[in-house]
Parts: C-alpha cells; structure tokens; sequence
C-alpha cells in the first residue's frame, strides 16, 4: 500500500507538473506568448523605489536602461513614437515604469512627453510630487487645449501632462476621437510620448 501510495503521489506530480501552463519564468513568456522579453525588472518594495531610481548604478536603475535600450532595437525604426505602459492588474508598477523610461529617453536628450491616461485610479502625479487642476481629462472633455494641460518638470526634456480631475466616464472619454487626435499633435512635436495607462 506505501509503495502504490508512493508511485501514485509521483504520477499526480508529473501531472499536474505537466498541466501548468503559468508562466513563472522569463523563457516561459517567450515560450508561451511568442514574442520577445524586452528586459526583467526587479520587484521591490514601495519604500525602496525611490532610492533606487535615484540611484544610477543600482541593478533596478540600470534594468530599466536595458529595457530602453531593447526598445531602441525593437523594431526596424527603433522605438515606437507612441509607448503605452499597462498592465493585467493594478499596482504592478506602471506609472514607476513610464516616469523611469520617460526619464532615461528625455537623459538620450529626446524630447519626451508623459501622459497619465489612467483617468480612474492615478498614481503618476503622486509619484512626481506635483498635482494639476487641469490635465488629460479636461483635455478630453474639451476644456482645455494641449498647451494648457502640458506641465514642464524638473528632468530637461521631459514635459508631462497629469489625469486632471477624475471624471465619472473614464472609458468614453479615452474612447473618443479627441485622445487620438491630442496623441497625432504630440508625436509631431515630442521625440516620445509615454502614456501610463491604466
């Protein structure tokens, strides 16, 4: 009985081994999505980000600049002129990933443009230590025009434009033909536009 018990517990094992398909590793990614890893970021705590990114010799610090720098090879123009960070779940990081590779493109001495797109839950302008009484929502809504919601930043070549007021109808707002008409203006003026999506 032990020993059937031990031979059936390996079978499940190699079963249920077999059936996960999560993705745990950066060649799973790969493997299962097909498409190529950009680059891997460290997790660390929210207390820590700060130092890090001030940090230039810090190992998060430099994993964004190759990020950056795979982006510069990623396609046969180089980077995309209009990026949108987002992510399956909230609290991943987006809004430290958009400001810190605004920030290494605007060091490149591109100029850069940032948007805080995510009209329901923003978190960029918390993290840049400034707040807006107009920004992108206004804009959408047709309050505003681009020159009044753009904000300039302490990083040369970086400009940003922050959500603005949180509005009831994210979703109509950022479905509308005015965000792709702000988007085409910007990406003849700016050398990047970053959007910290939601």
């Amino acid at each position: 009985g032990t020993l059937l018990g031990l031979i059936l517990g390996v079978v499940v094992a190699f079963v249920l081994e077999f059936m996960d398909d999560t993705i745990k590793t950066p060649e799973d990614l790969e493997q299962h999505l097909r498409l190529p890893l950009l680059g891997v970021v460290p997790n660390l705590r929210k207390g820590n980000i700060a130092e890090a990114i001030a940090d230039p010799r810090s190992a998060f610090s430099e994993s964004y600049r190759s990020v950056r720098t795979a982006l510069q090879f990623s396609t046969d123009h180089g980077v995309p002129k209009v990026l949108l960070v987002t992510s399956a779940s909230p609290a991943e990081g987006k809004s430290v990933t958009a400001l810190t590779l605004a920030r290494n493109f605007a060091q490149l001495g591109k100029r850069v443009l940032l948007v805080e797109a995510d009209l329901r839950n923003p978190s960029l302008h918390r993290a840049m230590g400034v707040r807006a009484e107009r920004g992108l929502s206004s804009l959408l809504a047709g309050a505003a025009d681009i020159s009044d919601v753009v904000r300039d930043t302490d990083e040369a070549n970086l400009q940003v434009i922050l959500a603005g007021p949180l509005p009831p109808n994210p979703a109509e707002l950022l479905s509308g033909s005015r965000l792709w008409s702000m988007l085409t203006t910007a990406a003849e003026k700016y050398d990047q536009v970053l959007i910290d999506g939601p």
